[in-house]
């Protein structure tokens, strides 16, 4: 699933998505605590909000990318206007992806964004983020959402 993260030190999250026409998926606020299970709990130390920009699974960054260069096309306007907002400091694209390398098969990974993604994304100012995780990591977290749920 990749996601629009926007973050700053200083600036108004909520005034700016009222503003934006996105739909976050998550917000968070500078001093907020993390949810994480971090042992020291943690707080943010920038505001921000993700929103969804592809559905697409772990295993396909290509599917992804093709949905990011859609959402780019059919939001470049409000990205343009998000990124000059006053105390925005990044706005990247973050895309999700197995880890292939397992030492036995698979020696190195190479995974590639299409120039039509990287023009778009550059042009609007916009970072791109390769976030790795573990092959089932996707399962484990559903599984664990599935849990709190049950218990909440």
């Amino acid at each position: 699933m990749c996601v629009l993260r926007v973050s700053g030190k200083h600036f108004d999250v909520d005034g700016l998505l009222a503003s934006s026409g996105l739909t976050p998926c998550k917000v968070f606020r500078a001093g907020e605590p993390l949810a994480s299970s971090r042992p020291d709990g943690g707080r943010h130390e920038e505001s921000g909000f993700t929103v969804e920009v592809s559905r697409g699974s772990w295993s396909s960054l290509a599917g992804q990318a093709s949905d990011a260069v859609a959402f780019l096309q059919r939001h470049g306007d409000a990205l343009t206007v998000l990124r000059a907002a006053p105390g925005v400091e990044d706005v990247r694209l973050d895309f999700p992806i197995d880890l292939r390398i397992d030492r036995d098969t698979v020696m190195a990974q190479f995974d590639y964004f299409p120039p039509e993604l990287v023009s778009l994304a550059g042009a609007l100012g916009l970072g791109l983020e390769l976030s790795i995780y573990p092959a089932d990591f996707e399962e484990l977290a559903r599984a664990r959402a599935r849990k709190r749920d049950s218990i909440a």
